[in-house]
């Protein structure tokens, strides 16, 4: 394994080299397109090598089920699946294990919870507000998630000085921030009742019960020798208190991100963590990783350019050994079915260019508002262009491959010691939906009786079908769940996780739900399939699929990529167009009105570093009103301006009306007119009044 870790000691850079080998506490800020993933997969392998650190000892972060998929690939592939360090997951999963496997002690954890997705949170939120306003339910439940983010949990919290300078909170009015603190109890209740968390119980819970128990606390940072995270600029509150809590006994954080790419503030996300983080680690060393290997150098001029103007930023200056390569290009289109247009024909010209071997989704069309999207979706399908809309919200996993997934992670829960058979009640919820379906006519109040009799034992519900004091009645209902589960087990050693996937769901009787719920079904079964294999053992995809599944399952065809820049970060393209850069769209008017403009230029940031070839920017002289171009692009070095293009294509004209009035121009927030005014007073030498 010291071999292994040697041979890839000597493929990193000098600052590499140094983070991989840095005595922890210790902070990197790794800059876009940096290499990130080597010297974690680097500094990992040491710890498990040349330090001998128990794989289990070992506590691995990430904010995706894919990067953490992607560093277990990568140490695998080095020493083999059985040295990985078994904790490897996100902020949910991680914390969600922990409370299906030591969380007895936690006050309010139901046993053998479900985790509720967004819509089912969402359906819990309307039955307490007694509401079927689909945006008023999403509304409190957003600001309630929110409040448990940032650890918001009395109305005295509320009030505090920094929630109130918080952009996060500027989003919402007061009445809905106070009407959240006041239904949020009725919430919780409502989630008791249904014995479910939901995502953001996960984070609230380990953090508060932790604080109120130090035994607790004490004990489970006892579990880890070292904590590794990345995309620390990204945590929240209670994630950030986790982090804490977990290491305060030894205080072995090695914490990587880019306080330069943070823009989930809106989120409740807090850049200060990591800017701060060398007073909260007061012996931590930070350690800046510049070098390039994305993107060329004149893309890189331009995007150090826009992030130096954020003062506040950690000091750092991407460099390549690549050349320069072709600077970015600015074009202005007469309107928005012009810029989609013109989107359209470069990406033409540049794919001819190429001879037509450069894939359709090495092309990626980035906007900051949705709405952007709409004229330039319509003209590449206008250019018989395919095109592919990614959206940055998960999408909903099919019931049906839910209850296919329910049903391995059950099975894979059996164990059998000493000639008994034992079932892991972390494997509860698994049980709970492997009941529902295929339906088997099991009443609620047979499954209240089986729950209370497994609580009364403290074991598992699957053992408590012949342990507890059932009646006939009842067990002969449950057992043939439990008959099904031990079939799929006994078959499972050997087989590959998605093989054992196809197995439960044929075994359970859930395959031909899949195949009569249709083709949506079908197609989220395939790339759950896919997401098994990339998680790369059994036990890795039931860690995974535990939670956070639905972010794995999204189908990629070939096509030009069109998405919103929050949904690209941590992608990267061959060719990137960022469309719709007109002031008041971006920067947006209300992130500035709300305080957000330095996380506005993060953003802008993040869009041009997703480039790797060629970067090209443009916007509308008009779109629904005359607009002029955003401040962010003289804030870049000079770029070529090339001329107004009007690309003339029929259109439907609108008829004559004698309608009221448009508006032709939008009126101008309160921060622009100062900005307006202050500017006036500079370019003149005037002094303002008084």
């Amino acid at each position: 394994m010291s071999t292994a870790y040697d041979d890839l000691l000597v493929g990193l850079n000098d600052a590499q080299r140094v983070a991989a080998e840095q005595q922890a506490p210790c902070l990197v800020i790794a800059g876009a397109g940096s290499g990130i993933t080597s010297t974690l997969t680097a500094r990992v392998m040491r710890l498990l090598g040349r330090d001998q650190l128990p794989p289990e000892r070992l506590l691995c972060i990430t904010f995706t089920n894919k990067a953490a998929a992607e560093m277990r690939k990568r140490i695998a592939a080095r020493i083999g699946a059985d040295h990985a360090p078994s904790w490897v997951g996100t902020f949910h999963a991680i914390a969600a294990r922990l409370l299906r496997e030591d969380g007895r002690t936690v006050a309010g954890l139901p046993p053998g919870f479900t985790i509720l997705d967004q819509r089912q949170a969402q359906t819990a939120m309307g039955a307490v507000l007694g509401s079927e306003d689909r945006k008023e339910i999403e509304e409190v439940h957003a600001a309630v998630s929110l409040l448990k983010n940032c650890l918001i949990l009395d109305r005295a919290s509320l009030g505090r000085p920094e929630v109130t300078r918080t952009p996060a909170f500027r989003r919402f009015e007061w009445d809905v921030l106070n009407r959240a603190m006041a239904v949020m109890p009725r919430y919780q209740d409502e989630l008791k009742r249904r014995q479910a968390l939901d995502f953001d119980d996960l984070l609230v819970l380990p953090v508060t019960a932790m604080r109120a128990d130090p035994s607790l606390a004490s004990r489970w940072a006892g579990r880890f020798d070292e904590i590794l995270i990345d995309e620390y600029q990204d945590t929240n509150h209670a994630q950030h208190a986790m982090v804490q809590l977990l290491s305060s006994r030894h205080g072995r954080v090695f914490a990587v991100g880019d306080d330069a790419q943070a823009i989930y503030g809106f989120r409740g996300a807090e850049v200060a963590h990591i800017r701060r983080f060398v007073q909260d680690y007061r012996s931590a060393k930070p350690i800046r990783l510049e070098q390039n290997y994305r993107s060329t150098g004149a893309i890189l001029a331009a995007a150090n350019a826009a992030i130096s103007r954020d003062r506040d930023t950690i000091p750092k200056r991407l460099w390549t050994e690549q050349k320069t390569g072709q600077r970015p290009t600015v074009r202005s289109a007469a309107t928005a079915e012009d810029e989609g247009r013109l989107i359209a024909t470069t990406i033409q010209s540049l794919r001819s260019e190429r001879a037509g071997d450069t894939p359709w989704s090495e092309f990626a069309v980035l906007v900051r508002a949705a709405f952007v999207m709409k004229p330039i979706v319509e003209a590449l399908r206008v250019a018989a262009i395919p095109l592919r809309r990614v959206t940055d919200r998960a999408p909903e996993v099919a019931t049906e491959v839910q209850a296919a997934i329910a049903w391995l992670r059950l099975a894979a829960s059996r164990r059998v010691e000493g000639g008994r058979e034992r079932w892991d009640p972390g494997a509860d919820d698994a049980f709970r939906r492997a009941c529902v379906l295929p339906r088997r006519g099991i009443s609620g109040s047979q499954f209240g009786r089986l729950r209370d009799a497994a609580s009364e034992k403290a074991i598992a519900f699957a053992d408590a079908v012949r342990a507890a004091d059932l009646s006939p009645e009842d067990r002969s209902t449950f057992e043939p769940i439990i008959e099904i589960a031990r079939r799929i087990a006994s078959a499972l050693p050997g087989l590959a996780a998605d093989d054992a996937l196809r197995l439960a769901a044929k075994e359970s009787g859930t395959a031909a739900l899949i195949s009569a719920a249709g083709l949506r079904a079908e197609e989220d079964f395939q790339a759950t399939c896919t997401a098994a294999i990339q998680a790369g053992s059994l036990a890795g995809f039931v860690d995974v699929a535990a939670i956070d599944l639905a972010e794995e399952i999204t189908t990629a065809a070939d096509g030009v990529q069109v998405m919103t820049l929050h949904a690209a970060k941590g992608l990267e393209f061959d060719h990137v167009f960022l469309a719709g850069l007109e002031d008041g769209l971006f920067p947006s008017r209300k992130a500035e009105d709300q305080g957000a403009l330095p996380e506005e230029r993060r953003l802008f940031y993040v869009g041009l570093t997703r480039a790797r070839r060629t970067l090209h920017l443009s916007w509308a002289q008009s779109r629904q009103y005359p607009s002029r171009a955003s401040r962010f692009l003289s804030e870049i070095e000079p770029l070529p301006l090339l001329p107004t293009i009007e690309l003339k294509s029929p259109r439907p004209v609108p008829p004559k009306t004698k309608s009221a009035p448009v508006r032709r121009t939008a009126p101008p927030s309160e921060a622009e007119v100062k900005r307006l005014v202050e500017d006036y007073y500079k370019r003149t030498g005037k002094r303002p009044p008084g």
